[in-house]
Formats: structure tokens, sequence, C-alpha cells
């Protein structure tokens, strides 16, 4: 298997140096639930669905509870996770308060290594194959992988 990608041509600004030029972009063609994901990992473990389904579940409110307590919560073989800010400037010290907080959003800073020459790489990407994805609209097309290791288009 391999992350589909499809082509598109920039043609939003003449003054870009972008404009014109091919890009890809993924193409997600499904999202799976924790009922699949727990299908799947029951076929690879000795845990029972139910099981994995509970734990699951519970991940998400438990994470939460951690990061309102402004801890960050590392999953091995994914990275962590913390709440990050955004904030409107106030005049002085004195003048900012929780009143100038505008946006709680969620950080993901994924789990890395380094390979020989320094290159630090992401963990869940590495060895990730791209593919052309041929469903695209009429009108566009499709372009290199940008460095990533292309396969064969797969058959319909």
């Amino acid at each position: 298997m391999a992350l589909k990608y499809f082509k598109y041509q920039n043609k939003n600004d003449k003054n870009e140096k972008a404009y014109l030029k091919w890009y890809g972009r993924a193409v997600y063609d499904e999202c799976v639930d924790i009922e699949r994901i727990a299908d799947m990992m029951q076929e690879n473990c000795t845990v029972k669905r139910a099981d994995i389904l509970a734990v699951l579940s519970e991940l998400g409110p438990t994470m939460k509870k951690f990061m309102e307590e402004s801890k960050s919560v590392k999953l091995p073989y994914l990275g962590t996770f913390k709440y990050g800010i955004s904030t409107e400037g106030a005049e002085s010290e004195s003048d900012f308060t929780a009143q100038n907080v505008k946006k709680v959003r969620v950080l993901f800073q994924p789990i890395t290594s380094r390979e020989a020459g320094g290159k630090t790489v992401q963990e869940m990407t590495r060895g990730v194959r791209v593919r052309e994805y041929k469903n695209v609209e009429p009108g566009e097309s499709s372009s290199s992988s940008g460095g990533l290791t292309p396969v064969e288009p797969e058959e319909p």
C-alpha cells in the first residue's frame, strides 16, 4: 500500500514564485474509526477487541485531563501532545490576563530519530511509499513524489 496524492497547478497569484508550478496534495479516501482500529489491533495481539475499545475510548478524555493540568502526554511510537495558546497583546504585564487568551489548540510533536548524516526523520513517516491517485478532477494531473519512495500505480 502507499499514500495517494494528486497533482494540482498553483493558479492563485501571478506575482508568486510558485505561480503555475505543479504540486502534490495527499488524498484521504476513508476515515478509519476506533472500531476498525480495534479489529486490526485484535488481529495483531492477544488483547480482545472489547478491551481495546475500552482503552481507546478512555484515551482522549484521560489525555485531556492531564493536558488541562499543564502536562504534556507522550505516547510511545506516536509522539507528544500538549496544549498551545494564541493570545492578544497587552500594553503592560499587569494588563495581561486570562482574557487575553483567544484560542487553545492541541499541539502534536511526533517521535523523531536521527539518520546517518544528522537528518531528523519522523518515525511514523519512515519508509512511507507514495503513488499517484488516478481519480482526479478533470484538468488535474500528477507530479513527482518529493523525495519519498515512489511506487507503481495500482490497478483500479
